[in-house]
């Protein structure tokens, strides 16, 4: 959770920062970087349309409920992944008595006291709704399918079940297992839809199966170079990958020749989705980086001449994200501290004293890292 040009100024001796934390950072970021006078906020983009070698964008100022049109010559579309909710398909929920919830609406876990909650989805956001939900309800089902969810160590209130089958019209839940059992609430954990309504559709980006293409290196609108995707790839170090792909794109805006064909563009998004295919990926999963992000940044940098992620932070992300479902309940005790370029060291905070974590920060080789 940190861009390369802006450390951390967190001096707490953790790894693994709170939302609001990570939003300080990111105001911060601003104010240091002077970006404020250039964002407008409360304004919602109407539309992109393409108006020759430009765009033309309409804006709703939302305050003042008055339109603008600007033009620019290039667009890089920030939306992100992670705001219109993706609920699961069940059949016969028409049946269901109660109450219906995405992650993306859940705040806390007091206002479900004493309700039969089931959770739909292990991951992350799931994973972390049981925990809580086990503190104020008698039970809390998980219905998942994952092969990681049993080793997680759940308090006793927390019963493990397989994906859902249906409802049944007395409004009970049924499980793929045959099992029947009633609810108060349904939290769907089921992660995102990409998109993205204010494109026009000579823009020329599709998305099928939640998949978004046509995207050179998963960035540039192969139809339209000047037109850039960020952060909607997974599984990946976000704040680090994003900011690769803005310099990948500056560095292709301002010097075009860099680019391929669009033909051979074309040609290579089409082998790696042949690629994954081969692997057994849904299409709706080729978003997701994981074992390919040294490939991927390198894709990125070698081409204009970027410096890659150091390879001590990406070990080091990959050793937090295999943590998050290999001990979900302790991972955020870990304190990981870089030793020198190529070796790090992980430290549980419950077992240091304030004593010898103050001497962590007093020693000028030891770097904290932030997640």
């Amino acid at each position: 959770m940190m861009f390369p040009d802006f450390p951390h100024t967190n001096k707490q001796g953790v790894s693994y920062l709170s939302a609001k934390e990570v939003l300080q950072y990111l105001n911060d970021y601003a104010d240091h970087f002077n970006i404020h006078p250039f964002v407008k906020l409360r304004h919602h983009v109407k539309k992109i349309s393409p108006m020759g070698t430009q765009w033309k964008i309409e804006v709703i100022e939302l305050e003042a409920n008055r339109e603008h049109t600007y033009m620019f010559d290039a667009v890089i579309v920030c939306n992100g992944h992670n705001s219109k909710p993706r609920f699961a398909k069940i059949k016969g929920i028409e049946y269901f008595k109660g109450r219906q919830l995405h992650s993306h609406n859940y705040r806390e876990a007091e206002v479900f006291r004493g309700l039969r909650t089931l959770v739909v989805g292990a991951g992350p956001s799931g994973l972390d709704m049981t925990f809580e939900l086990a503190t104020v309800t008698d039970t809390v089902v998980l219905s998942h399918h994952t092969d990681y969810a049993s080793k997680v160590g759940f308090p006793p209130k927390v019963i493990l079940k397989p994906d859902l089958d249906r409802v049944t019209p007395d409004g009970s839940v049924m499980f793929k297992d045959g099992s029947l059992m009633e609810f108060d609430l349904i939290i769907h954990c089921t992660g995102y839809l990409y998109t993205y309504p204010f494109l026009a559709k000579e823009c020329d980006i599709t998305v099928e199966d939640n998949y978004v293409s046509p995207l050179y290196k998963s960035v540039i609108n192969i139809n339209h170079p000047t037109m850039a995707f960020l952060a909607i790839l997974k599984h990946t170090p976000t704040f680090y990958v994003t900011d690769l792909q803005v310099r990948y794109f500056l560095h292709t805006f301002c010097n075009p020749s860099l680019l391929p064909s669009k033909q051979e563009m074309e040609a290579e998004l089409l082998s790696k989705e042949h690629l994954k295919a081969e692997k057994g990926l849904r299409k709706c999963d080729y978003h997701m980086v994981g074992d390919d992000n040294v490939e991927y940044i390198d894709e990125l940098c070698k081409p204009v001449g970027m410096t890659p992620i150091p390879s001590i932070l990406l070990r080091i992300y990959f050793h937090g994200y295999e943590r998050i479902f290999s001990d979900f309940k302790n991972f955020r005790y870990n304190f990981y501290r870089i030793t020198d370029q190529d070796k790090f060291t992980v430290v549980d905070l419950r077992e240091i004293t304030a004593k010898p974590l103050e001497k962590i920060h007093s020693n000028p080789s030891c770097n904290a890292v932030q997640h």
